[in-house]
């Protein structure tokens, strides 16, 4: 089933920045600008601090520009439109490598301070270690538990673009890659973390990116998908 949430499709885009929506970046712009425009419809104005992250017209899924990072991420600060808790819930990017290999892996979103602590964790999604699948971890309301998945596609020097989703319907975590499920687990509630939400970077901890990263969308209310499904073609409206 697939659930974009309500609107009406136009100009060629695809429904889903809606009430839900709290975060979504297009990440476009002129070629070497670092301002990062939210233009979520469903939360506040989040203003994104770059840190070696660029638009860039080197590739891009959607338009002409994405952005590119060399060792770096954006961040803004924590909000209570980022707070999990029990809702659904949804993040969902496009992903290109750029042919990044090697042993180390690197962090695409999440929240947590510079060592860790499972207190300021809310989760994260990291681009995990030599073989290049994508990791999740979750920690619990009250940082009781932390739940894991790990994707099975690797992106150990690879290029191309590839969407990544994250979804949660009720008690039920799933990663799908390029619309097909992947993982799934079970965990109620998310930990609240006060720390920044990083795009880029698993929070304030771990390596950051260099990778390309696209439309950029965070959804609290909605799980937005809870099967196989076929990955958007175009930006969302």
């Amino acid at each position: 089933m697939t659930r974009f949430g309500f609107g009406y499709l136009s100009s060629g885009g695809t429904p889903g920045n809606d009430s839900f929506t709290k975060i979504l970046l297009h990440m476009d712009g002129s070629n070497g600008s670092t301002t990062f425009t939210d233009v979520n419809a469903g939360g506040s104005s989040h203003v994104w601090t770059p840190t070696n992250a660029t638009i860039s017209n080197l590739s891009a899924k959607f338009g002409s520009t994405s952005m590119l990072t060399s060792a770096g991420y954006i961040s803004t600060p924590a909000h209570a439109d980022f707070n999990i808790g029990t809702n659904d819930f949804a993040v969902d990017f496009w992903f290109n490598n750029n042919g990044v290999a090697g042993s180390s892996g690197y962090g695409l979103c999440g929240q947590s301070d510079s060592v860790g602590n499972l207190g300021t964790q809310s989760f994260f999604i990291i681009r995990a270690g030599a073989t290049g699948p994508i990791f999740v971890s979750l920690v619990s309301s009250g940082v009781g538990s932390v739940s894991s998945l790990t994707g099975t596609t690797g992106f150990s020097g690879t290029s191309g673009w590839h969407h990544i989703a994250l979804t949660k319907a009720g008690t039920t975590f799933r990663l799908f890659i390029d619309g097909v499920q992947e993982a799934t687990t079970t965990l109620s509630s998310i930990n609240t973390s006060s720390r920044p939400f990083t795009i880029g970077r698993s929070g304030d901890s771990g390596t950051a990116s260099s990778a390309s990263l696209d439309e950029f969308r965070y959804t609290v209310g909605s799980p937005r998908w809870t099967a196989n499904f076929t990955p958007p073609t175009s930006a969302y409206v």
